[in-house]
């Protein structure tokens, strides 16, 4: 079981219970909706590691939902499913949205499961790094600290 969980957003429901049924065989935690509104309380009430979309849903297209997502959880990895490819979706996924990776329909198991892997993977290193930047402005802050000290000291 991975430490943070997965969000999917299908508004087609046989759709999203094949994708959730999928990933939680491999371990992951999923929580899905066909609501793109319900999908961003979510999110603005628990930290995902991936936040998978449908692109053509009514309520808001997939980019237009993963950009707000990119705001609230810039950390997440974004995940978008279309099965309409075309320049203008990409740009405004790659450039609004800054997804991780596409997905287009249909896919295998086998790419739903690399994408999803390397999506968490991508999601870690984030983590890491930002405990890593933490740590060195903790650590900074004390030698200021420390350095202000002997240079009061007489």
């Amino acid at each position: 079981m991975k430490n943070y969980p997965l969000l999917i957003l299908d508004d087609d429901a046989p759709i999203l219970l094949a994708l959730q049924e999928t990933l939680k065989q491999e371990g992951y935690e999923c929580e899905g909706t066909t609501r793109a509104q319900e999908a961003l309380e979510k999110i603005r009430k628990r930290t995902f590691a991936i936040v998978l979309s449908d692109q053509r849903m009514a309520e808001m297209p997939g980019t237009q939902f993963l950009q707000q997502v990119k705001q609230a959880q810039p950390m997440c990895s974004r995940v978008l499913i279309t099965g309409v490819l075309s320049s203008d979706m990409f740009l405004k996924a790659i450039n609004d949205a800054e997804v991780f990776r596409c997905l287009a329909k249909p896919w295998t198991r086998e790419q739903l499961l690399n994408t999803i892997n390397d999506a968490y993977q991508a999601f870690e290193v984030k983590q890491a790094q930002q405990a890593t930047i933490q740590s060195l402005l903790d650590a900074n802050r004390k030698l200021l600290n420390e350095n202000l000290q002997l240079q009061k000291a007489p």
